[in-house]
């Protein structure tokens, strides 16, 4: 018999290739305002966006805060005329919408795992970018709901999302819940703090936090095989 009977999984960097995405939709958005996309935009953009997303986490800014610092910061760096609120923004979440490509064997993982496990999505993001990129991808013919926080109001790992998705669960056990991800601050910090097991995809073991994932597994292809040694 299965160990959990709830798969919660994390979406970017765990089931979709963000990276790619984001790295297309940084070329196609900028490029139209004048930039010089190359190799330092797309690093510089990747770094500043990840601090704006851990101190969402941290509650130190509002999504909102997010969106509008995103790009005024970038225009000034690069010298590039910001052409007012909701221009680039909104190019690039259009953009960034398209991108539904999978990371290997995630399809297949989900496809095996719907066979034993009742599956759900649990990401951050924006209703619209994240529906498209699910549907296209195919992954939501496998998952009974996906949770995005947008819409319920809360990040991860703010507790209340975790509260709302177990509500919304039905209010199963909790040990019969796993969360599956690849951050630590966001979908292992979310699931110690709610009290469920998590497991990391990841292909280092985490240093410097103060909690620590249930398991470690470095890839998302092993997590099948991973849970049957559960059973």
């Amino acid at each position: 018999m299965a160990k959990y009977k709830y798969l919660l999984f994390d979406t970017d960097r765990t089931l979709l290739d963000f990276t790619k995405a984001q790295r297309a939709a940084i070329e196609k958005a900028l490029t139209k305002y004048g930039f010089k996309v190359d190799d330092e935009v797309q690093d510089f953009y990747t770094s500043w966006n990840e601090s704006l997303w851990r101190r969402l986490e941290k509650r130190e800014i509002t999504h909102d805060d997010l969106v509008k610092m995103r790009f005024v910061v970038m225009c000034s760096r690069y010298g590039v005329p910001y052409p007012g609120y909701g221009k680039i923004e909104s190019d690039y979440i259009i953009a960034l919408s398209e991108g539904h490509d999978l990371l290997p064997g995630a399809l297949e993982t989900i496809q095996a795992l719907k066979e034993e496990y009742r599956l759900y999505i649990v990401t951050n993001g924006i209703p619209m970018v994240q529906e498209r990129r699910l549907k296209e991808s195919g992954l939501i013919e496998y998952v009974e709901d996906a949770f995005i926080s947008e819409a319920i109001g809360f990040n991860k790992p703010d507790i209340r999302y975790f509260e709302e998705v177990y509500k919304r669960l039905g209010e199963p056990p909790k040990e019969e819940i796993l969360i599956i991800g690849d951050s630590m601050s966001a979908d292992i910090k979310g699931g110690v703090d709610f009290g469920v097991d998590t497991m990391l995809i990841s292909e280092h073991a985490p240093e410097g936090f103060d909690f620590s994932p249930t398991y470690v597994v470095d890839n998302i292809s092993k997590v099948e095989e991973y849970l049957k040694k559960l059973e």
